[in-house]
């Protein structure tokens, strides 16, 4: 179990929309293959940090900078991804179209900003900032105003995730004197403490059923990637190799995770596993460092999407 293969905001529909709906799902369908297997990723490939995507079959470069870009994360609906960059001099949250184009800066501030993850409704995207003395959680519009802070404590509170309701938000912490998994409302009020363990615990991720959250933890000796349920009950560990195994990311359907793995040459590989740690096989060669997977959302059933997803699409396969 757990061992690595070779490198190789819902719209309501009428009645009478359904037909409609189930001829665009097959069309769409078609044209992906797959939508699931759509992952955003930060590599060094190309010499640099640059935000890739891989497809299923291949990868195509997103960015094209010479500063770092990092931290990928897609919108609801597909559209845009946000990231942080070093492009301006420092780490800033930025936004762009999937096609790389349109890009805009929504963070400005001389203090490091990271970490960006949209919120599921698509309203609101978490970033973690150092601006106060110490990296806090905070909230922020799609279109970077209304900034709030959500966490105040003295240490460092780090990698939000949204639950898939958009109601809490997971994070970590080292608040109690090592690095745990907290939760806490979307305001940030109510913080609870879901793991309780003196190693390393970090980068949580909730299940899109909302039923449990990956994390990944060196309370075995290195990174290994583990579920518990959302009360932090339950702990289950699914990967189990001699090497580092961290940043796990649930796809759409809840069916594979995606996550790095340290290959044998000592740098970060992307990979992928079935929910129950079986089944794995990397995606990205051991040439470079790929970090930091982020899956491509599931299609909103819209028919005003359909236009959107197709336009989305050619882009994307134009960037070989």
């Amino acid at each position: 179990r757990g061992r690595i293969s070779s490198v190789t905001g819902m719209t309501s529909i009428s009645p009478n929309m359904l037909s409609t709906i189930s001829v665009f799902l097959l069309f769409l369908s078609a044209m992906l293959g797959n939508a699931g297997d759509l992952v955003a990723y930060a590599t060094d490939i190309d010499g640099n940090w640059e935000l890739y995507v891989w497809d299923g079959q291949s990868t195509r470069n997103l960015t094209q900078h010479p500063a770092s870009d990092f931290y990928p994360s897609w919108s609801p609906d597909g559209s845009r991804i946000a990231f942080f960059s070093k492009r301006d001099g420092n780490d800033e949250i930025y936004v762009m179209d999937v096609s790389g184009e349109h890009l805009k800066r929504l963070t400005y501030h001389e203090a490091v900003d990271k970490a960006p993850k949209w919120s599921p409704d698509g309203k609101w995207i978490l970033f973690t900032s150092d601006r106060d003395g110490n990296f806090e959680v905070y909230r922020m519009r799609a279109d970077g105003s209304a900034k709030t802070r959500l966490t105040h404590d003295s240490a460092d509170d780090l990698v939000p995730s949204w639950s898939p309701d958009g109601r809490f938000i997971v994070f970590t912490s080292k608040r109690h004197g090592n690095y745990d998994i907290y939760s806490m409302h979307r305001d940030g009020s109510v913080v609870t403490q879901l793991t309780q363990h003196p190693s390393f615990d970090s980068y949580p991720d909730w299940s899109p059923d909302g039923r449990h959250i990956l994390f990944a933890s060196m309370r075995d000796g290195d990174f290994e990637i583990y579920r518990m349920d959302t009360d932090g009950g339950n702990v289950v560990r699914l990967t189990e190799n001699e090497v580092d195994d961290a940043f796990p990311r649930w796809s759409p359907d809840g069916s594979r995770i995606a996550y790095q793995w340290e290959s044998p040459r000592g740098n970060w590989v992307l990979c992928l596993m079935s929910q129950d740690g079986t089944e794995s096989r990397c995606i990205t060669p051991d040439v470079a460092w790929s970090t930091e997977p982020s899956w491509f959302p599931l299609p909103t059933v819209a028919v005003s999407m359909q236009s959107q997803w197709a336009t989305t699409w050619g882009i994307m396969r134009q960037r070989r």
